[in-house]
């Protein structure tokens, strides 16, 4: 991305690809835990070979790479060479975009809870 592209456009663009990329990520890790979690509660639920399925089924998904290889070299890009004004606004606006997600999924949970306690 050259400094052609108007700030607003990159932020506009890292919005949109925070907002895509926060779902995958958020599923990957929900389901991660909630594996571990059961299978520490219950260990007779094991099943043989279970523990390498997982493994491979762990690595194969895109969001551990995106996490582990993403992220140490997006912060040795940000302290190595200063940010172009566009590149500024395209992370500015990917944190955004997540910031928006987290911040809608709270919003519709708050509201689901009232109407979920009153039919009871």
């Amino acid at each position: 991305m050259n400094d052609d592209v108007p700030p607003l456009i990159a932020v506009l663009i890292g919005t949109l690809i925070g907002a895509l990329l926060y779902g995958p990520v958020r599923r990957w890790v929900g389901t991660l835990l909630r594996t571990l979690r059961e299978r520490a509660r219950n260990p007779q639920s094991r099943r043989p070979g279970s523990t390498k399925l997982l493994l491979i089924f762990a690595t194969l998904h895109p969001a551990p790479w995106l996490i582990l290889i993403g992220l140490p070299y997006g912060i040795y890009r940000l302290w190595s060479d200063p940010l172009r004004m566009t590149w500024g606004c395209l992370l500015a606006g990917s944190i955004l975009g997540a910031l928006l997600m987290v911040a809608y999924e709270a919003l519709g949970r708050a509201r689901a809870r009232p109407a979920h306690k009153q039919g009871n």
